[in-house]
């Protein structure tokens, strides 16, 4: 399928248009797409816009394993394959960013120079550039749309392994924990913002220089609403690339008090946090995840949760390790699926394949690091920062704070929380097949990465894969979308103005020349590029002109057929000393293709080094 846009050209008809009987069979199709220079005497191969897709290491080493992978896989389980959404993931990222599978087209009306963008997959776990482009996004969206200009803590919630499995394997499961969490924590600030508002009255009714009757009119006749304002993130993975279902919850630092049906919300900032304040919301959530597993018929304790006084533990895992856990007739594994064996060996990251499957994975271990952590009293027992609690399996730690009018250290945030799981930076092939996987930061014992065979890296991979609908962004209190305090609370949106298309080459005339107002509601590709890298994209070094899009091509089969023809004619140009027109005195006078232009991607994991 082709689609058109109007487009301006500042050619001639007919002018330096190649002869038909040279290329005889792709010039029509190279009409009715567009990708036919009418400024030039012969045909040139389009720029081709890449970020890492298409060409990136990690895409080379699924393409060459992949089929092993599965094969493998059925071999060892009796024929059963993958569930298709996880092959449905693998295959999306083999077709990212080649143009082949479709393509925007984009032409300079200054120098007519043609312009090809390959179509993304838009995948969410094992494409490194859609992954970074979706973090750039999201939150460039949070910073711009959501979250207003007041203070923001992270919560972080881990959970024992054993339950980490659980809600891997059941979206339900996972759902109902993520919203224990939440209400925990959300508990804490309505409670805290209620004693704000009670000392405040307090200090209302025995201040003197107040009048009587104007301190009884400040305290409101109806109860006052307290609201809070969350956006959780859901992430599925660790630094070691292992499973681990964990939460990252962005909390507006405070409440909105509503006085009445006619007022508009006032937001009250939070007291400053105590640890104790974080051991009492630690101790809420672990209960409130205790009666979310009961209502499931899942045993608390067999999922890693701490005994409480009167409990014993149960007969079939009285025997068992402390992350044994049965789940047989549970989320996946209730179709009779092996898959739930890689996810449970990558929550533990043991081999999942092969002779040597249940065994450790191996680790690259610098023992002069470990001897360092040591020394310096690190490999002792761990003593949490203040903020943090590790207890009964749990972790929460709540020491991140961004300051109100913080907004670029925000954005950084997001881009934490948001970020994808493969980071190219970290991953390497070796000259033995191996695959090595560097850590993020090095670990008490020294361990800075691991290393895997390829078909136990398509595995670990393969693991974290999501289930099909299953968001990973949502957001709670006065950010979520049903609430009916949103539109009082979130920034209002930014207006801008889409500038018409200029034939020539000028700056300031895409500037001033403008549409109506169009509110947009996402940040479009090259903005969302000029903003990460200060890099404006479209505009041509060259000519000094701006590039804009005129068609799509969504046939695979159609783009496929245009760039063959496209770099045929091209070649047969190249090899003719007239450019192809026996009329010519000599070499075509022509600007020289330019060479392929590669787009800078968002900073990856590995670049991130949030919290210092």
């Amino acid at each position: 399928m082709i689609r058109h846009r109007p487009e301006s050209d500042n050619g001639k008809a007919g002018r330096g248009v190649a002869r038909r009987e040279d290329v005889p069979e792709v010039e029509p199709l190279l009409r009715e797409t567009g990708l036919h220079c009418r400024r030039s005497r012969h045909l040139h191969p389009p720029d081709i816009f890449r970020g890492t897709g298409g060409r990136s290491p990690l895409q080379n080493f699924v393409r060459a394993h992949l089929p092993g992978f599965l094969a493998e896989f059925e071999d060892e389980h009796g024929g059963r394959s993958l569930p298709q959404y996880v092959i449905q993931e693998f295959e999306a990222l083999l077709e990212c960013g080649d143009p082949a599978f479709g393509f925007s087209r984009l032409r300079c009306p200054s120098c007519a120079t043609d312009t090809v963008v390959p179509f993304s997959c838009k995948g969410r776990t094992f494409c490194s550039s859609c992954g970074g482009r979706q973090m750039a996004q999201t939150a460039a969206h949070l910073v711009d749309r959501v979250f207003p200009d007041v203070d923001v803590r992270q919560w972080v919630l881990t959970v024992p392994r054993p339950l980490r499995l659980a809600m891997a394997m059941n979206a339900e499961l996972c759902r109902e924990v993520t919203r224990a969490h939440i209400r925990a924590v959300s508990a804490s600030y309505k409670r805290r913002g209620q004693v704000t508002l009670d000392r405040q009255q307090q200090q209302v009714q025995g201040d003197a220089e107040v009048d009587p009757e104007e301190a009884a009119h400040s305290i409101p006749e109806s109860p006052v609403r307290l609201d809070v304002g969350a956006v959780n993130s859901t992430q599925r993975f660790e630094s070691s690339l292992g499973l681990n279902v964990h939460f990252h919850s962005l909390y507006l630092d405070g409440v909105y008090v509503t006085r009445s049906a006619f007022e508009s919300p006032v937001f009250l900032p939070a007291d400053p946090l105590t640890s104790a304040e974080v051991e009492r919301v630690h101790g809420d959530a672990i209960e409130r995840i205790r009666r979310v597993l009961k209502r499931y018929s899942l045993d608390p304790i067999a999922l890693g949760l701490a005994l409480r006084k009167g409990d014993e533990p149960p007969w079939e895992y009285a025997d068992g390790g402390a992350d044994e856990s049965p789940l047989l007739d549970f989320g996946d594994a209730r179709e009779g699926s092996f898959f739930p064996g890689l996810k449970a060996a990558s929550v533990k990251s043991l081999i999942p394949l092969g002779e040597a499957a249940g065994r450790p994975l191996k680790r690259l271990i610098d023992p002069d690091l470990g001897l360092a952590f040591q020394s310096s009293g690190w490999g002792s027992q761990y003593v949490p920062p203040p903020l943090v609690v590790n207890a009964d399996g749990f972790s929460l730690h709540a020491a991140t704070l961004i300051r109100k009018g913080q907004r670029a250290q925000l954005e950084k945030l997001c881009r934490y929380v948001t970020r994808p799981a493969i980071s190219l930076e970290r991953f390497d092939v070796r000259p033995d097949g191996m695959v090595s996987w560097l850590l993020r930061k090095a670990w008490r014992d020294g361990t800075k990465g691991f290393v895997m065979t390829p078909y136990q890296f398509m595995a670990r991979l393969a693991a974290l894969a999501p289930h099909p609908r299953e968001h990973q962004l949502t957001y709670q209190g006065v950010l979520a979308p049903a609430s009916s305090l949103r539109d009082l609370v979130v920034p209002r949106p930014v207006v801008r103005k889409e500038p018409k298309d200029v034939d020539v080459a000028d700056e300031d005339g895409s500037k001033s020349a403008g549409e109506p107002s169009k509110d947009q509601r996402y940040i479009r590709w090259p903005d969302l590029l000029k903003r990460v890298f200060s890099e404006d994209v479209l505009k041509r070094p060259r000519c000094r002109g701006r590039r804009h899009m005129i068609s799509v091509i969504t046939d695979p089969e159609t783009a496929r057929k245009v760039l063959e023809g496209v770099r045929a004619a091209a070649r047969r140009s190249s090899d003719s000393p007239g450019g192809g027109d026996p009329s010519s005195p000599g070499p075509s006078r022509s600007p020289p293709a330019e060479p392929e232009v590669r787009i800078p991607m968002p900073p990856r994991q590995g670049r991130l080094d949030f919290g210092k």
